[in-house]
């Protein structure tokens, strides 16, 4: 695992300070490498202190090891190249979304999606839990398994998903949805049910969470924090491309595209009626 890497897999894990830094050094690799290490210090608005603390967490020997370290890292995922010369605000959104899925797409594990496929046709009935922004996204994905004939639920009121914790078993999944990973209700209300033998399975946008110490199977996206979100740019585009895989894995089987198209012939018809 390069450095970039390392620092996205234990950012979870640091300080509050050091998570400063790494923030800077993963929105901005190619320019840190030109520093030294008070105007790291200053940009990130730590002191110099932590920077040597947070240079240790990575195994470095001190800054310019780090810096080293960076640049190998760094060149090794080069960035993406913006769509046109007029760095208009249409590129750098396209710019933004070319990161994050390319990000996704590098770290998904192949087995792991074919094991939640497989867990999500046996199950008895699916759960998809999600607060705030990730809530829009389980509903997206409820009403996609709906429509293929699953038995699907979408719950995005923390009371409800302890009610749910409470009547699933060990033929249900609960699928969480969590950016973070450290939602204290819906970690809780997993918890409760992973006692009852229930399948978790989780898609966050961090390695080391409470929540993917509770998962059966996890899939971890890019997080867009990583990727220099300073404006008001959708977080949860990495957990869409990974349920759209889902759902295409899914739809591979017969009876799942043959009710799915018949859902969508069914309300094409109406619209074309009225």
């Amino acid at each position: 695992m390069n450095l970039l890497n390392n620092i996205e897999a234990i950012f979870s894990t640091l300080s509050r300070q050091e998570r400063k830094v790494a923030l800077k050094v993963l929105q901005n690799p190619q320019e840190v490498q030109s520093m030294n290490i008070t105007k790291l210090a200053k940009k990130a608005g730590v002191s110099n202190a932590t920077i040597t603390r947070f240079v240790r967490r990575m195994e470095c020997s001190d800054f310019h090891d780090f810096k080293l370290k960076l640049a190998v890292s760094a060149a090794s995922s080069p960035e993406v190249p913006v769509s046109s010369e007029n760095n208009s605000m249409g590129d750098k959104v396209y710019e933004f979304y070319q990161k994050v899925l390319q990000g996704t797409w590098k770290q998904l594990d192949t087995d792991t999606i074919h094991n939640i496929v497989r867990a999500i046709t046996k199950a008895r009935r699916v759960y998809v839990y999600g607060l705030g922004s990730s809530g829009y996204t389980a509903q997206e994905f409820t009403q996609r398994l709906i429509r293929m004939g699953i038995a699907a639920f979408c719950t995005v009121d923390s009371h409800m998903m302890f009610i749910d914790s409470t009547i699933v078993n060990s033929d249900d999944v609960i699928i969480a949805i969590s950016q973070s990973g450290n939602t204290d209700d819906v970690n809780v209300a997993c918890s409760l049910a992973k006692q009852k033998g229930t399948k978790i399975i989780s898609i966050t946008g961090f390695y080391q969470s409470s929540l993917i110490e509770l998962s059966t199977w996890s899939v971890v996206v890019k997080n867009s924090n990583f990727v220099d979100n300073t404006r008001f740019i959708n977080s949860q585009l990495a957990i869409v491309y990974v349920i759209d895989i889902i759902t295409m894995e899914l739809m591979k089987k017969s009876e799942y595209s043959s009710t799915m198209n018949k859902t969508v012939e069914l309300i094409m018809d109406r619209k074309l009626s009225k």
